[in-house]
């Protein structure tokens, strides 16, 4: 499979969605796994095949994982920013770590009615038109405010913020922060602030944007380059300076991590 589409969110969904994309099959009539890496964001993702279509919401993942995907099908993607998934299932933002759950219908309308509708469309642009649509005027799925102002300032920070300075910036004690993300989300500040911040380091190593690996750890928010790769090794079981390091990659043998997601026919 490869990537065939990498589309920015409509203005007025820029702060829920950080981008959509699409991975167009390579004619094989297969499944593979494929290897995830720590996540801060839930994705909904959408697959097309000839045996019939399938949405899911994936949650953020704490850990490296694997993903069960078939070679035949092809997939579209709206990938949520940190704790701004908007309310499409039944299910709690914290129910969601390291795991998945289907969807049957977007504000009324059935997955299968939407996939006519979207293998129809010529290309991805106009499918991430179609969804955008739908998921306006959806509720958040965290629906605590302050939760959402939190994980929004540490996306904007790139998880570079401590947690009492995040805490300070809501007018919050430090143990009430803690409270609330973990009621809302399941996980800590720390740890949110940790996965964003991998997420922000790999963004900088895909654009090339730094001149050396001290440079991208200071610039990433890391103390020094020991610990950026101590903090990389530790939850991906990589090097920064590895090529492809922070992209997913496709297993020759069965997968030695949690499997999140299987593929289904």
């Amino acid at each position: 499979m490869t990537t065939a589409f990498l589309g920015k969110p409509a203005p007025d969904l820029a702060q829920q969605i950080e981008m959509c994309w699409s991975l167009t099959s390579c004619g094989e009539n297969g499944t593979a796994f494929y290897e995830l890496l720590p996540d801060s964001d839930m994705n909904l993702v959408f697959r097309f095949s000839s045996t019939g279509c399938r949405m899911v919401l994936m949650g953020p993942l704490t850990e490296k994982a694997s993903v069960e995907l078939h070679d035949a099908s092809d997939y579209f993607c709206i990938r949520f920013r940190p704790g701004q998934a908007l309310d499409l299932a039944d299910v709690h933002p914290a129910e969601l770590i390291d795991t998945y759950v289907d969807i049957d219908k977007i504000r009324g309308e059935r997955i299968d009615s939407l996939a006519d509708r979207l293998h129809s469309l010529p290309d991805p642009a106009s499918r991430q038109l179609v969804i955008e649509d739908l998921l306006r005027k959806s509720r958040p799925l965290v629906r605590d405010e302050r939760c959402r102002q939190a994980t929004a300032l540490l996306d904007a920070h790139g998880g570079r913020l401590q947690v009492t300075e995040l805490a300070a910036e809501l007018g919050l004690h430090v143990r009430s922060l803690e409270r609330i993300f973990i009621d809302q989300l399941g996980m800590t500040p720390k740890r949110l602030a940790r996965l964003v911040r991998l997420q922000h380091l790999f963004a900088r190593m895909r654009s090339g944007s730094f001149g050396s690996l001290a440079d991208l750890a200071h610039a990433s928010g890391y103390t020094d380059q020991s610990h950026m790769i101590r903090d990389v090794r530790e939850l991906t079981g990589r090097l920064p300076g590895e090529t492809d390091s922070c992209d997913a990659r496709r297993l020759e043998g069965s997968p030695q991590t949690r499997i999140v997601h299987r593929y289904r026919g």
